[in-house]
């Protein structure tokens, strides 16, 4: 042991012993130099050839009137392209500049080599950005498909580059690459699992036509309800109307129930469904003196003489109680219809009706289901408060009384 020891110290000894200090300096000095005018030289020749490479592209565009040239300039595909000129030269004169170094000249090989794929990259990242705008407007269902496949093949597209990079560090072809991946497979999967579900998503929704940027949808399991204003590979940005913003994932927006409001804002009609609650005990037959009352209300007075002249020409003893059939609930309830009928913001075209629904221990309610000839959401309001506040006030006049439901009662 001590001897091997002794031995080592020896060969080091002899080693730098006849280490030439000043041939060394020298090579290294002489490699250091040519590596400072190899740098300077690619950065002038990438100065000069990207600067050459906008300015026609600049003349192109300003010479032509289409727009996916303009798209093409602003996303800097040109300049991606600049990048390949100086890097082929500069990997030609790799060998003639180091020659006789050729340690030197394989890690440069292999440095130009990345940086190749490293352009080829950006190359395809700009050109999809590109397509994305050219290929696609905001208000159309195939911008989703169109924006989750292109960001589905970016994301490819880094992989693979990825893969091609580790292949060139490695000195292994891309094939053992992807095989020694093989193994972690799953592990992948798992990680590109919300893009991969994105990208069904997004081709799903793009064919149904159920959602496109624009639209006004509700999505119940968040309790939200907004303008989508982004559908990408991996979530959804809905501008709530308080203006937040809230994200959501895309598979949710196939796979919960998700209400669209956009046909209704496309027909600028929005529903009115909303009901008023009346106090059982209030209700009663109308007498003689009721009726007399009520004969002089615009809105219910021809609905009262018909049920009048129908019931005189009543003379069979068994249908009696045929005579008594008005109610102060029943005439309301007309009243409320012609009301509807007759108001100049209430579309006579949609479905327009004042129902009854099922009693509950509270009372009797009266539901109004119409639609309003406005979608805007401030007229809306406006029609549907000075509706509701004409029925609950006219509703004394009919000797009804509105049962009033606090929360704890509720609970």
């Amino acid at each position: 042991m001590k001897m091997s020891f002794i031995l080592q110290i020896q060969d080091i000894y002899e080693f730098t012993h006849n280490l030439d200090l000043k041939k060394w300096g020298s090579i290294s000095l002489i490699i250091i130099s040519k590596m400072l005018f190899f740098s300077i030289l690619i950065i002038i020749l990438e100065f000069f050839f990207n600067r050459s490479v906008r300015f026609i592209g600049r003349r192109i565009v300003n010479s032509t009137h289409f727009v996916w040239d303009n798209i093409l300039y602003e996303n800097k595909v040109f300049d991606s392209l600049a990048h390949f000129f100086p890097l082929s030269i500069g990997f030609i004169l790799v060998e003639p500049i180091f020659k006789k170094h050729y340690t030197i000249i394989l890690y440069l090989e292999r440095i130009f080599d990345i940086l190749f794929v490293l352009i080829v990259l950006q190359f395809l990242i700009r050109v999809i950005n590109s397509i994305i705008r050219i290929a696609t407007s905001e208000n159309n269902h195939q911008t989703i498909a169109v924006r989750s496949f292109s960001q589905l093949l970016k994301i490819i597209s880094i992989v693979f580059c990825c893969l091609v990079i580790i292949a060139i560090i490695t000195k292994n072809d891309i094939i053992t690459v992807l095989t020694s991946l093989g193994a972690i497979t799953a592990i992948v999967i798992l990680v590109f699992r919300d893009p991969i579900l994105g990208f069904v998503s997004g081709v799903q929704i793009a064919t149904t036509k159920m959602i496109k940027v624009g639209d006004w949808i509700g999505v119940p399991k968040y309790n939200i309800e907004g303008i989508v204003i982004e559908i990408n590979l991996t979530s959804a940005k809905i501008e709530n109307f308080d203006k937040t913003i809230t994200s959501v994932p895309t598979y949710d927006l196939i796979s919960t129930a998700v209400t669209n409001y956009e046909i209704m804002r496309q027909k600028n009609i929005r529903r009115i469904k909303r009901s008023i609650l009346f106090n059982i005990q209030s209700f009663y037959f109308c007498s003689s003196e009721n009726l007399k009352k009520f004969q002089h209300v615009y809105l219910i007075k021809n609905y009262i003489k018909k049920i009048q002249k129908e019931i005189e020409n009543i003379n069979n003893v068994e249908n009696i109680n045929l005579r008594k059939r008005l109610t102060n609930i029943g005439l309301f309830r007309q009243y409320a219809l012609e009301y509807l009928h007759q108001h100049p913001k209430i579309s006579q075209s949609e479905t327009l009706m004042v129902r009854y629904l099922e009693t509950n221990h509270y009372g009797l309610p009266i539901e109004l289901y119409c639609f309003t000839n406005t979608s805007e959401s401030i007229k809306y309001e406006q029609i549907q408060a000075s509706i509701f506040d004409h029925l609950l006030t006219i509703a004394k006049e009919f000797n009804l009384e509105i049962t009033q439901v606090t929360k704890k009662e509720v609970h």
